[in-house]
């Protein structure tokens, strides 16, 4: 993917993983955690920087290197679902279905987070590592012993201090193994507890107080009208989760039935409450997808064998059927939704990229600091951050005080700001109306400049 390179970006969130990836490994002598009282926030677990910081060290630029780790992600997750069809014992004809599920529908309905510069993808391949684990070739559950649990366990908190939403799957293990084997589930709660203690008390030991305040102290807005979102989402793997009724839950080994439908129904509840959240996205979706896919897989896998029939349809025109309808909410949105996906991706990028080499090029002329609306601008003109403005709205919606950005404003200390939304007066704005109104009191001067506003004094 050509657009991989490119200096355009994808995402308001690029520039801010770029950032912190670069303080992680000590490029920016800035605490990768910050103190409640400025601009700057960090709400995301820190695993993920070090990861995206040594490679983007090594690639020399830190987008680019969270564009590729996404992307390895995300097919190694398409591969990892495949893999655990099989451990839940299905055919490797449903295993490739489920991998391919889980590539298509993010590629045509999750395109924006296909190689984007995040850490859902990367936190989410490390937790299907622990469920890997967990099953094993599927045989022998937990292995001989009580190791396989232990590992498993492990992984997946450590999975959590990359992605901290990812939480369907390690709470539907939990409740399989208290219900199917005690013994491995106070295996999977011991190597749990030991990755909490000793990652969580690495990184609190680094970063003190501000780490847990900013991980779980987060201010954020949410909105009833998300869960319309999240069902929306949810009901676009319907085709998948129509499979379920070809799945042979009660005939899969070792009850696996009963862990993929908790999984299912977890990460669909997960979904849907997690998009009533500001700034919440398609990440949300991923274990979702995930999961529909695993049952898709294995419903493919049960009337490849001939073990179903409706009536006296043989099982597999049925398997046809069912092969059309997990695949009929893509082909539906195909006409309409294809030229879309050009236009946004390929000639988007193609068209933007002249002007936004040359915002980047502004912003690196002008002397002193300056506060990017799309971070990844300001990162490329090797500006320091000063200002966040997505999570710095956050703040001052939930907790009414603007303090930091009024003194900041009044004194002058930022040079300029860059907006990326259009206006013509102070009132007409169309993102963060509220920071805009007390940065325009002071900050007069506006010029589009490539593909963005530059405002001055």
């Amino acid at each position: 993917m050509a657009f991989i390179t490119a200096h355009v970006s994808l995402s308001s969130n690029e520039g801010w993983n770029a950032y912190l990836a670069q303080r992680a490994i000590g490029l920016d002598h800035a605490p990768l955690y910050p103190p409640s009282d400025q601009m700057v926030f960090n709400n995301y677990p820190p695993s993920s920087f070090y990861v995206v910081g040594l490679f983007g060290w090594l690639v020399g630029d830190m987008i680019v290197a969270g564009r590729i780790i996404s992307l390895l992600a995300l097919l190694y997750c398409a591969w990892a679902t495949g893999r655990i069809v099989l451990a839940c014992g299905g055919t490797r004809a449903g295993a490739w279905l489920a991998g391919l599920l889980v590539m298509i529908y993010s590629a045509v309905f999750y395109s924006d987070y296909v190689a984007m510069d995040d850490p859902q993808w990367l936190g989410q391949a490390v937790i299907m590592t622990g469920f890997m684990v967990l099953l094993g070739n599927g045989r022998e559950p937990g292995g001989a012993g009580a190791w396989r649990p232990f590992c498993a366990g492990f992984i997946m908190v450590a999975g959590l201090t990359f992605k901290h939403n990812i939480l369907a799957l390690p709470v539907a293990v939990l409740v399989w193994l208290l219900l199917t084997n005690r013994r491995h589930a106070v295996a999977w709660m011991g190597g749990c507890l030991l990755s909490l203690c000793l990652l969580g008390g690495v990184y609190y030991a680094s970063f003190g107080p501000d780490f847990v305040q900013g991980v779980l102290g987060h201010k954020r807005i949410f909105r009833a009208y998300g869960l319309l979102k999240g069902l929306g989402n949810v009901l676009g793997l319907s085709g998948m989760v129509a499979s379920c009724a070809f799945v042979p839950w009660l005939r899969l080994r070792h009850r696996y039935g009963l862990l993929l439908g908790l999984y299912l129904a977890l990460a669909a509840a997960s979904a849907i409450v997690q998009r009533t959240g500001m700034g919440v996205s398609h990440n949300a979706c991923f274990e979702a997808l995930i999961a529909a896919s695993l049952c898709a897989g294995l419903a493919m896998s049960s009337l490849a064998t001939g073990a179903r029939m409706i009536g006296r349809v043989p099982a597999r025109i049925v398997l046809v059927g069912m092969v059309g309808l997990n695949l009929l909410p893509v082909m539906v949105s195909m006409p309409a939704y294809v030229p879309y996906l050009y236009r946004v991706s390929v000639t988007s990028i193609a068209n933007h990229l002249d002007a936004s080499n040359e915002t980047v090029a502004a912003v690196r002329a002008i002397d002193g600091n300056v506060a990017c609306e799309t971070l990844a601008l300001c990162y490329w003109a090797h500006k320091p951050v000063v200002m966040d403005f997505f999570n710095y709205s956050q703040h001052v919606a939930v907790t009414h005080d603007a303090t930091a950005l009024e003194r900041v404003v009044d004194r002058h200390d930022v040079a300029a700001f860059v907006s990326n939304s259009l206006f013509d007066t102070q009132e007409d704005v169309w993102e963060f109306t509220d920071l805009w109104r007390i940065i325009r009191a002071r900050y007069t001067h506006a010029r589009l400049q490539g593909v963005a506003y530059i405002v001055t004094p």
